[in-house]
């Protein structure tokens, strides 16, 4: 079982001399001490502070760990979901490259590498996914419920796990309430051993083992005051950071010696998941068809996400082979409510077929729906019936079909969870929550789990996170 312990890295406020910018290096040089490795989220704001005080040997001391951007700005409005969440797709994309990639260069420039985008509060959104792709980052935390299988695909971008075992912020220094802590970690650890691939445990946010709030504090329900007045939290009276770090030094000797423990980070998690199917044999479409019809609905399967099964079925109709590419399939970017969403027993597929495909090669999306001459049919629909005719069954026989992204396992919770991010209490009045929850389930089509390389069979071909379908794209070999 992996496992992989992370740090929230965010007090870009409080003077340079406070105790509290030493203590995510202090961290760090106890994890090495035990032959371990953290993942550091840091925000780009924080990372520029260490840089622009010299706090040389906290640089070096995290340099020695994995290191990721927990968003360029943190929890500065607008906040890169907000703007997100007033844009249309594209515009979305744009905005996230725009708000980020500074982020990931100054994190190059000052730790020597960066290995993903990590959320930071309800900062998500299936443009942010998508645009970190782009940008060669995975994201770091999933909404959607990964049972025994912690890395998934999404926006064709890796998501990587969800944070499990609890918050240890206000634990370290109390040595009591500590103990029993540690022993909650332990007993979830043996009964997360052998069921899950990864297990995500929280470090810690360093500012809150000593400090009485989040530096986002200032920015609270949308507030959005000037540098100037920034407040920086309290230090809590009487802490004693010796405490703080002897326990700290426990927790990490205890999960030194628990069994059956390999150590990972994000940078590493992402090296071992990010190659992927690109070309498949038509025995797996056919098995995908089954899957469909199994869940009487869109779903995934081990190698293919909904969308790639939608293609791959209207190329297998429309020109039957042996094995086929896998292109990158995204979701649609926009909605027809008049989609139909029925099982006609009388349908003819050739222009469902012909629509699908050529949707997909001119632009890399799915439509909203198909088009007249296809009577604008839903996609859910044109996934069930395509299933049907590879499998010569007749589609009255679909037992309560779910023609929804609901019906692909997983997705109900995660909407759930999108839409809680609203919650977040950094966010104001300009986050718009519909146009972050419709993106995200759109693009649902493109969910699936992802697997190590010896986890995939010999007879499925495979590429880097920009595959091979398309010869004009890297393939990341």
């Amino acid at each position: 079982m992996y496992c992989l312990m992370y740090f929230d890295t965010e007090d870009f406020m409080s003077a340079p001399d406070s105790p509290v910018h030493i203590l995510p290096a202090r961290f760090a040089n106890i994890m090495g001490k035990y032959g371990l490795k953290g993942s550091f989220h840091i925000i780009g704001e924080k990372g520029r502070f260490m840089e622009r005080h010299k706090q040389r040997d906290v640089i070096e001391a995290l340099g020695k760990h994995d290191v990721s951007l927990h968003y360029n700005r943190g929890s500065i409005h607008p906040t890169t979901a907000e703007e997100v969440s007033n844009l249309d797709w594209f515009a979305g994309v744009d905005r996230v490259m725009f708000r980020e990639l500074p982020g990931f260069q100054s994190h190059e420039r000052i730790f020597g590498k960066c290995s993903a985008l990590t959320r930071h509060g309800g900062m998500f959104a299936a443009q942010i996914v998508f645009a970190a792709g782009r940008m060669g980052k995975p994201f770091f935390s999933t909404p959607f419920p990964l049972p025994e299988q912690q890395v998934g695909w999404f926006c064709n971008n890796l998501l990587i796990g969800q944070g499990a075992g609890g918050s240890f912020d206000n634990d370290y220094r109390d040595t009591p309430r500590f103990d029993q802590k540690l022993e909650q970690q332990q007993n979830f650890l043996r009964e997360a051993s052998g069921r899950e691939n990864l297990v995500c445990l929280f470090g810690c946010h360093p500012v809150n083992t000593v400090m009485d709030n989040f530096p986002c504090a200032n920015f609270y329900y949308g507030a959005s005051p000037p540098p100037v007045n920034w407040k920086a939290p309290t230090a809590i009276p009487d802490v004693s950071i010796p405490t703080i770090l002897e326990n700290f030094e426990r927790r990490i000797a205890a999960l030194a010696d628990f069994p059956g423990l390999e150590w990972t980070t994000v940078g590493d998690m992402s090296r071992r998941y990010s190659r992927r199917p690109v070309r498949v044999k038509a025995e797996r479409i056919i098995e995908g068809a089954r899957a469909v019809m199994d869940n009487s609905g869109p779903t995934y399967t081990p190698l293919l996400s909904a969308g790639e099964l939608l293609y791959l079925l209207a190329r297998h109709r429309m020109a039957p082979d042996t094995s086929y590419d896998i292109p990158q399939i995204m979701g649609p970017v926009s909605s027809r409510p008049e989609a139909a969403r029925t099982l006609t027993t009388d349908a003819d597929l050739d222009h469902p077929g012909r629509e699908i495909i050529r949707h997909v090669h001119d632009s890399g999306y799915l439509p909203e729906c198909l088009g007249s001459e296809s009577g604008y049919l839903a996609l859910e629909a044109a996934l069930v019936l395509l299933s049907c005719d590879v499998l010569n069954t007749d589609p009255g026989s679909v037992h309560s079909p779910q023609l929804s992204v609901d019906a692909i396992p997983g997705v109900a919770e995660a909407s759930e969870n999108v839409g809680n991010y609203e919650n977040w209490r950094v966010f104001g009045p300009l986050y718009n929550r519909s146009n972050i929850l419709w993106h995200f389930r759109s693009q649902t089509w493109t969910f699936k789990p992802a697997f190590e390389e010896n986890e995939y069979g010999p007879d499925v071909q495979l590429g880097g996170q920009l595959n091979t379908a398309f010869p004009f794209v890297n393939s990341g070999k």
